[in-house]
């Protein structure tokens, strides 16, 4: 009984510097310009381009998984800015382990499992402006009529099925240095939306691309919206990709997270 009271204040003392680092974090990613660029205007420059201004051949009659060309091609550029957003921790964290902050954060209440874990938490906790953003805006360019219920079932399904991209920026983060964090998380962000049929849907793909694009988290995180745009459950084969995914990107990030902090980075 002792023991109990004991680490009840001490499990909730732990948690009070994660959830003050994770205020800071979010606050801090909200202002970086690139974040927005990259999450927001890009996607929607690229859906306008696509639907408005160069339509696909066949206009409406073109459809994705069902849905309609511009409802279809939207949910891949939210999922792009999903991705994008969930992905963009790798260069701060670069460049907080090139100016020695994380160094300074080891000597400070704040554990190192909170880091990590407000890190992939302010991961994903960016996807919900730029899904919701990208969703809003292209709606209403297009006069789609998708519903506040429908675009919050996609805000929810794109958001926690960025989870592997979290686990993957972070990675980028801690195996690259400053100078090359932004390419690599460039670079890793432009092959998951093409191999992943974001650009162009898989079923027009060549057949090797095809493949390769449906074991990649990038496709089944886009059938995910998809699924929620339809008002339909998830498939059970997505949502074991995506999970797959986050373990093994996980297992990677901690393993490298723990490489650098040995090799006191």
């Amino acid at each position: 009984m002792l023991a109990s009271r004991l680490a009840a204040p001490a499990a909730a003392g732990s948690f009070r510097p994660l959830l003050a680092y994770l205020r800071l974090e979010v606050r801090r990613a909200l202002r970086n310009r690139r974040y927005l660029v990259m999450t927001v205007v890009f996607p929607l420059v690229i859906y306008v381009l696509y639907t408005a201004v160069l339509p696909a051949d066949g206009g409406d009659g073109t459809t994705i998984d069902g849905l309609t060309w511009p409802v279809g091609f939207l949910i891949s550029m939210a999922a792009y800015g999903a991705i994008g957003a969930a992905m963009s921790q790798a260069v701060p964290v670069a460049m907080e382990r090139r100016t020695g902050w994380t160094r300074q954060l080891r000597v400070t209440p704040l554990p190192g499992w909170a880091y990590v874990t407000a890190k992939a938490i302010t991961a994903i906790l960016l996807t919900v402006p730029s899904v919701a953003l990208v969703v809003t805006v292209g709606s209403l360019i297009n006069h789609l009529g998708i519903g506040v219920g429908d675009a919050l079932s996609i805000v929810v399904a794109l958001a926690l099925g960025a989870a592997p991209f979290a686990a993957i920026g972070l990675l980028i983060g801690y195996l690259l240095d400053a100078e090359s964090a932004q390419g690599g998380m460039v670079l890793t962000l432009f092959t998951m939306a093409i191999l992943g049929g974001l650009f162009v849907p898989l079923e027009a793909a060549p057949p090797v691309m095809a493949t390769i694009g449906s074991m990649l988290p990038s496709s089944h995180l886009a059938n995910l919206g998809r699924a929620a745009a339809a008002g339909t459950a998830p498939a059970a084969l997505d949502v074991a990709v995506l999970v797959a995914w986050t373990v093994a990107a996980g297992a990677l990030a901690t393993w490298a997270y723990r490489r650098d902090e040995r090799a006191g980075g």
